[in-house]
């Protein structure tokens, strides 16, 4: 983490009260457009919501952006890990970043030392993709790779139940975590739920997510000079294709809740006993501080979960999931150490549609793998 995110990281914990936290939780659900709505949610006056806000953001402290529904553009996620051979790391990412459709990679160590990256590929390519990473598994690039079609993200809305406002610090409670896995529901979340992907846009729906995802909080002015149409039509389409088709999964509110000089980011893949097992989990671990996202992986009851975490809990983490696998609901896990000052993200590839379909010249793709393959 740079200079400037740790800055902004204990600005972010001077500002924060209980006040704040509401409204940065309130958000995520309720979007940070229509304060009289947040308000009304969050049982705050709407002129503290809107003086906390303008503060929060004149402080650098607030940046809000878009989840996408992916598989409602068109797209399906994928999910990618490789592990480099000596002095291939550099190969690596180029041969992810050919793609294209990368919407997310970052630098892993660990039980592979390599690259992790998330993939928003037109689904009706895929088999396309999956031969690309055959291919590129051929190459003295990489020594092994796990590849996964997963559902949408989730990304865990700020919660601030495991903090102590008085005392300004994080209080774990494992136990009570644990004990809450084991008693929740066995229903799985809507956007875990496997469904058809189709295309639900056009190309001024999906350039105005690509500003949602870079910035929910852009006025509608700067969208209109950006699509080229008045600030009311880009209104009209805000409300009756974004919302209303449910173009957009939730709002994520870009926060880290601890020091990162005492914090590390993990990436686990974790195999459930069974979907209920797996439900159960995921309906225990919203609201849990250390959580940031997960995903489930297409046809199997695992979990795609990116952790950030303090490094003294840490092993009480790794010991509650032995539990979990003691208990009954975990087969088994793995896990690598990501590095955040590696962290490059793209917004989706909307560059790439026109005409109300995606394209992807895998012939030229095949032959760039081929050059990279040779350069290294």
């Amino acid at each position: 983490m740079t200079n400037a995110m740790l800055q902004r990281c204990y600005e972010y914990l001077k500002f924060l009260d209980e006040t704040n936290a509401k409204i940065l939780k309130g958000i995520t659900y309720y979007g940070p457009r229509n304060l009289t709505r947040l308000a009304k949610a969050i049982n705050l006056p709407i002129t503290t919501v809107g003086f906390r806000l303008k503060k929060l953001i004149k402080a650098g402290l607030l940046c809000v952006t878009v989840n996408p529904n992916l598989l409602r553009l068109g797209l399906t996620k994928a999910f990618f890990i490789a592990e480099a051979k000596l002095g291939h790391h550099e190969a690596l990412k180029e041969l992810i970043t050919n793609i294209d459709y990368w919407t997310y990679i970052i630098r892993c160590y660990g039980k592979m030392d390599g690259y992790c990256a998330y993939i928003a590929f037109p689904t009706n390519y895929k088999k396309e993709l999956e031969k690309y990473f055959h291919e590129a598994s051929k190459t003295q690039i990489f020594s092994r790779y796990n590849f996964y079609w997963i559902t949408n993200s989730h990304f865990v809305p700020p919660d601030f139940s495991w903090y102590d406002f008085k005392k300004k610090e994080w209080q774990f409670n494992w136990r009570k975590w644990l004990d809450e896995i084991l008693n929740a529901p066995v229903d799985l979340p809507e956007v875990l739920k496997e469904e058809n992907s189709r295309i639900m846009v056009d190309k001024k729906d999906l350039i105005l997510i690509k500003e949602l995802e870079k910035n929910a909080m852009i006025n509608f002015k700067k969208l209109a000079e950006t699509l080229k149409i008045t600030p009311q039509s880009v209104g009209a389409r805000y409300q009756n294709h974004i919302i209303q088709r449910k173009l957009v999964i939730e709002y994520i509110v870009d926060i880290y809740p601890f020091p990162a000089q005492f914090s590390d980011l993990y990436n686990f893949i974790i195999d459930f006993k069974s979907e209920k097992a797996l439900a159960k989990f995921v309906n225990a671990s919203d609201g849990k501080p250390f959580i940031v996202s997960y995903a489930k992986i297409m046809g199997r009851n695992s979990l795609i979960v990116n952790i950030y975490i303090l490094k003294e809990e840490f092993p009480n983490l790794i010991k509650s999931l032995n539990q979990l696998y003691r208990a009954g609901l975990i087969n088994s896990l793995f896990y690598v150490t990501l590095d955040p000052t590696s962290y490059r993200r793209q917004t989706i590839s909307y560059e790439f549609f026109n005409d109300g379909k995606w394209s992807y010249d895998a012939e030229a793709k095949m032959k760039k793998l081929k050059e990279i393959s040779e350069l290294h």
